[in-house]
């Protein structure tokens, strides 16, 4: 442990006497979970017990001060014990990151000192159905007048991860044509309902579901107005993808503590009888050798690129932070999730070749470790990342210019809508005019 803090914060050792007993006791009931779809309520409120929402909030207001590279080797460790964990609180570990360095110290204090006192915030951004980010059919529009003054808030989410644990939902919603903001919603408040209704055949534990919002009356404070296509530097892309990578490094490490403990608990080698006992038999030995090889890769590999973002959030700190360090941090995570997802999928695939059918049982359900890290590693998909590295590479693009594509491609869109409606009216004028004038 090398004992590394931020500002005076919690230590390593520390650190693992908080939660090292959690995590082993939310290890114990993975599997049990797994089969009967025992949603993570009571693994929630023990994390939220011993503090994991509040492990990056400074102690100035409350929080433990870990640094970045001490919180993902913490989250992968959770992850070995039940990947839907890490999962299900990335919303929440997104939003302490944006306030962090938020530019409003007011916000900034008082929801980190929310956080302190132990609210956990999940995510639902994402809809079905429309054309990008920049276009959420959820709207918010202003509401009431002089003390009743606030805002409205109606539209329906999926992908809502964590959002049924939660104390708060982050969301984001259409106010006009140029213009999005963000929403703080009180996740117990009248008109706001939470579905389980994921279906998923991985991760099928972080309550992935739909949010709805009909009509949800919102606090002027909690909603933060922003212009579409506006972009400055964050770490929030690399961030949300790390904390991936981290849940994958996790997977990966669960699945060799299962496939050792599985060859190790086998009393009979029908393939091979020289070697009576398979942990004696050298081609299992290889096998077991291989994967753990590839464990050490991804979790090596998820690290090396918390150094990069670690990089950028203390220059951001310092406000020193400039658009090459943003590109460097968000081009280190990329090129680390082609990695670390083939080599975690190369791993929980080959698992099976120590025990034919008997490693297919579901008593074991080592199958677990492939589905939910395939389900992972289909969200932000890899192609795009990859390309984006690849353009960097070959042509020097920033990887910053994605964001601001996507926005000159929904203005395109929608200008190219007008001009063809404007087409088809005039048309229509034309022909209700010859019409007319044949009668």
């Amino acid at each position: 442990m090398s004992g590394d803090t931020l500002g005076g914060g919690i230590t390593d050792a520390e650190l693992s006497e908080r939660f090292e007993p959690v995590f082993e006791e939310i290890a114990r009931g993975a599997i049990d979970r797994e089969a009967d779809r025992g949603l993570p309520y009571d693994e929630v409120e023990a994390l939220r017990t011993a503090g994991f929402g509040r492990v990056r909030v400074p102690v100035e207001f409350g929080g433990l001060g870990a640094s970045l590279p001490q919180f993902f080797r913490l989250l992968i460790a959770l992850a070995e014990a039940d990947s839907n964990l890490p999962q299900l609180w990335r919303g929440h570990i997104g939003f302490v990151e944006s306030l962090l360095v938020h530019h409003d110290p007011e916000l900034r204090e008082r929801w980190l000192r929310r956080v302190s006192a132990g609210a956990i915030v999940g995510n639902a951004q994402s809809e079905q159905g429309n054309g990008s980010f920049w276009e959420n059919a959820t709207t918010v529009r202003a509401a009431g007048s002089g003390d009743a003054a606030g805002w409205s808030l109606s539209g329906r989410k999926f992908y809502s991860t964590g959002s049924l644990f939660a104390d708060w939902i982050q969301t984001t919603a259409t106010l006009d044509a140029e213009h999005s903001a963000n929403v703080l919603v009180p996740a117990g408040a009248p008109g706001v309902s939470r579905i389980d209704d994921w279906d998923g055949f991985g991760q099928r534990l972080t309550g992935s579901g739909t949010t709805v919002f009909d009509d949800v009356r919102i606090a002027p404070e909690d909603v933060e107005v922003y212009p579409n296509g506006a972009f400055r530097g964050t770490t929030l892309f690399a961030v949300f993808q790390l904390i991936h990578l981290a849940t994958l490094s996790g997977i990966a490490r669960a699945a060799v503590r299962d496939i050792t403990a599985f060859v190790q608990q086998r009393g009979r080698n029908l393939a091979n009888p020289l070697y009576p006992q398979p942990r004696l038999d050298p081609q299992i030995q290889q096998v077991v050798g291989r994967v753990r090889s590839k464990s050490f890769g991804a979790c090596a590999t998820t690290l090396a690129a918390v150094d990069e973002l670690d990089r950028v959030h203390r220059a951001q700190l310092g406000q020193e932070a400039t658009p090459e360090l943003f590109d460097a941090a968000d081009l280190a995570v990329f090129a680390a999730q082609t990695a670390v997802i083939e080599l975690v999928l190369d791993l929980t695939t080959e698992i099976f070749e120590v025990g034919g059918a008997s490693a297919v049982t579901e008593r074991f359900r080592l199958d677990r470790h492939w589905r939910n890290a395939r389900t992972l590693a289909s969200h932000n998909p890899l192609i795009y990342r990859q390309t984006i590295v690849g353009d960097a590479a070959l042509n020097g693009t920033s990887p910053s210019e994605w964001i601001t594509r996507t926005w000159q491609a929904v203005q395109a869109n929608r200008t190219s809508s007008l001009s063809d409606s404007a087409t088809a009216h005039t048309h229509d004028t034309a022909h209700i005019t010859a019409h007319r004038s044949a009668s």
